[in-house]
């Protein structure tokens, strides 16, 4: 699970959901797992190292909050973001994305743009991402839960697993589990993108 302090990297580029939605679904959501958890908004709220009054006007719907207490809260939890914000999506149901309809993006690093396409609270999440010319998530590597797994469709990334490294051109493929430490990069001159899947979701 994440803490509170890997979620400052991330920035949401656009609108996860409308504003409406998110204050009448948010805060319930938020209240309904957390008194499931058996926590008292004091307990959740120190975990979370946010205030409590901070986390009672969310979860009463009175701010939105951050996407990185946003972040927090849902790893505090162990539940998708997409969750929290209601977006259901049923066997009977499909979901197809447009090109001018992603939901939101999570920019890591600088120059490193997640685009996400799968609905919040599927198994798997499925990006695109963008990596600009000798772009990196950043000096330090990260670890968390599950596993993922990459296809290049342009460019060149090096993905440094452990004491590791891989170099991927186009068309390669590569499956790790979560829980080693990465880190990538973009070795080419110009933008790299890759098809990017994790399982369980992380944002």
């Amino acid at each position: 699970m994440l803490t509170s302090h890997s979620t400052q990297a991330y920035v949401v580029a656009g609108k996860m959901k409308e504003e409406a939605k998110v204050d009448r679904y948010l805060g319930l959501q938020i209240r309904r797992k957390r008194e499931q958890m058996g926590k008292t908004l004091a307990q959740a709220a120190k975990d979370i190292r946010i205030s409590s009054s901070l986390l009672s006007q969310v979860e009463r719907g009175v701010v939105n909050p951050s996407i990185s207490t946003l972040r927090a809260i849902a790893d505090y939890l162990q539940t998708p973001i997409g969750v929290l914000l209601d977006e259901r999506i049923t066997q009977e149901n499909a979901l197809m994305v447009r090109k001018n309809e992603r939901n939101y993006s999570i920019v890591r690093g600088k120059g490193v743009r997640f685009h996400i396409l799968s609905p919040g609270n599927c198994n798997l999440e499925f990006m695109f991402d963008e990596f600009e010319p000798h772009s990196s998530t950043g000096v330090k590597p990260y670890r968390h839960e599950g596993e993922e797994c990459v296809f290049v469709l342009k460019g060149e990334l090096e993905i440094t697993l452990g004491d590791k490294k891989f170099i991927l051109g186009e068309g390669d493929f590569l499956w790790f589990h979560s829980t080693i430490p990465h880190r990538i990069r973009n070795l080419a001159d110009e933008k790299t993108t890759a098809i990017w899947v994790d399982t369980p979701p992380r944002f």
